[in-house]
C-alpha cells in the first residue's frame, strides 16, 4: 500500500523499473487507469512515467 526507499537507495532507478513493470502489467488488463497519492518528493518521479496531478491525487489513463 505504501512505498518508500530509505535515502541511500534512491536515485538508482529502482523505483523508476518497478513502477514501469507495474504500468506494463496493468496494460495487458481491462484496467484503463492507475492512480496514487504522492508526496512532494515522489510527484517528480511520477510525472516522469506519465501521471499527472488531478485535484486530491495523481493519474495516468490510457
Amino acid at each position: 500500500m505504501n512505498v518508500y526507499a530509505i535515502p541511500m537507495w534512491r536515485g538508482r532507478g529502482i523505483a523508476t523499473a518497478l513502477l514501469k513493470e507495474i504500468i506494463s502489467f496493468v496494460r495487458t488488463t481491462e484496467a484503463r487507469r492507475l492512480w496514487l497519492n504522492s508526496t512532494e518528493d515522489g510527484k517528480s518521479l511520477y510525472k516522469k512515467l506519465g501521471f499527472v496531478s488531478t485535484s486530491k491525487e495523481m493519474e495516468i489513463v490510457w
